[in-house]
């Protein structure tokens, strides 16, 4: 019973290592993903300017954008209220772009895990 209990530990210690390691490889590619932002009235818009070289990698920044978008998208359409004096609208433009970027980084976050969990659950089903 003891050597089945070790045995467990031990597969479950290298699937939590090895998604780990996924994580931090995913995150690194990440890294030298760049795109492309607009957000015009209540249309949203992303695509990749410098690509990962792994689509599903991409695809983490722009939803990460779409994301953090919707959850400040009455903050952001206030940015847009023209009875507002200019200097106001721009200040509040800076503190949607700064809670934006905060939201991004939370976000990928979350998003790497998932995709790291989703790739180790699609590697773990394969047979040997």
């Amino acid at each position: 019973m003891l050597i089945l209990t070790a045995a467990l530990l031990l597969a479950q210690q290298a699937i939590v290592g090895s998604e780990q390691t996924e994580i931090v490889v995913i995150g690194q590619r990440l890294s030298n993903w760049t795109g492309r932002y607009a957000i015009r009235g209540s249309k949203l818009r992303c695509s990749t300017k410098t690509s990962s070289g792994d689509r599903d990698i991409d695809t983490l920044g722009c939803r990460a954008f779409e994301a953090c978008a919707d959850q400040l998208a009455s903050r952001i359409a206030a940015t847009d209220e023209k009875s507002l004096p200019k200097d106001v609208r721009v200040s509040m433009k800076e503190s949607v772009k700064r809670d934006l970027s905060i939201c991004l980084v939370d976000k990928r976050v979350v998003f790497i895990g998932e995709l790291a969990k989703q790739r180790q659950g699609i590697r773990g089903s394969k047979p040997s």
